[in-house]
């Protein structure tokens, strides 16, 4: 039977899993409610230059049940950009003939 340590200098991990892609990282991190229960939430930091050299990280904190929104959402423009893209293609193919 596991039992907890009643020592309090033990480091808690910062998070409870992460990933990185380039230059997005995404972190679950654990909390806990009011009476001690733990939730998550997910956050996704995008890392970028800025036109003074200098690293910026914008952050988006996201509830696990708003992830599968979120997805759909990024999915949705993915296609969209990309149907854009190919209109934006054939219009200049078109001005070129």
């Amino acid at each position: 039977m596991a039992t907890k340590s009643s020592n309090r200098s033990e480091k808690k991990r910062p998070f409870a899993e992460a990933t990185r892609r380039r230059y997005i990282q995404g972190a679950l991190w654990q909390n806990h409610d009011g009476d001690g229960n733990p939730f998550y939430v997910a956050s996704v930091t995008r890392s970028y230059k800025n036109g003074d050299g200098q690293w910026v990280n914008e952050v988006l904190h996201v509830p696990l049940d708003d992830i599968p929104r979120v997805r759909a959402v990024l999915a949705e423009l993915d296609g969209k950009a990309y149907e854009a893209i190919e209109a934006d293609y054939r219009a200049s193919r078109e001005e070129a003939a």
